[in-house]
């Protein structure tokens, strides 16, 4: 893959699921484990309305998600720092996995099955553990498209940050060999593959 990719790509399809024809609107957030900023999830959701709701370090209260309304389908990591959730009664997923730093589901559109996953890993351990989880999902869905929202924390300048670090490195390294692209440009690791 041609490294200027990574700097201008833009989304490679549209998500459309069986039965409805506009395609799918997916918010991305980073809650930074803060009550107040998972406690406004909902009022943005009501401005935005997002299909699907991907986030990382979301917080948490006696096993509870505050500012997730009970109607809203919730699917999380084992280390609850990762999730996936979905606001509609219409858009019927099925979990595909669920490790330890991440949760991916399938959605069937009117065309392709699609793979989703939410992935997080914090600073404090080996990046290479969650890109080892994701690998494992992509692998065992060579034929298929999917959506990978990571946040790796890694730095590297091809997407923002002033220097690059190892985790950043081996975050890049990954993009690469597996022919991925990624939509943010500012300090994104968030990145389809295919």
């Amino acid at each position: 893959m041609d490294r200027n990719n990574l700097e201008n790509s833009s989304f490679p399809f549209n998500i459309t699921t069986a039965g409805i024809q506009d395609p799918l609107k997916i918010l991305q957030i980073n809650l930074a484990r803060a009550k107040a900023s998972t406690n406004q999830l909902h009022l943005t959701t009501i401005t935005i309305k997002p299909d699907i709701i991907l986030v990382q370090e979301q917080y948490h209260y006696n096993n509870e998600i505050p500012g997730i309304l009970k109607s809203w389908k919730t699917f999380s990591s084992t280390n609850q720092k990762a999730a996936i959730l979905i606001p509609s009664a219409q858009i019927k997923p099925a979990l595909l996995a669920t490790k330890v730093n991440l949760i991916a589901l399938k959605f069937q559109t009117s065309s392709n099955p699609i793979t989703i996953i939410s992935a997080y890993s914090s600073p404090a351990q080996y990046v290479s553990t969650t890109l080892q989880e994701i690998q494992q999902i992509i692998t065992s869905l060579p034929e298929e498209k999917s959506i990978i929202d990571a946040d790796l924390n890694g730095h590297n300048t091809l997407w923002g940050h002033m220097t690059n670090d190892s985790r950043g490195n081996e975050v890049l390294d990954f993009i690469l060999a597996d022919n991925s692209y990624t939509l943010n440009k500012l300090d994104p690791t968030n990145f389809p593959n295919k």
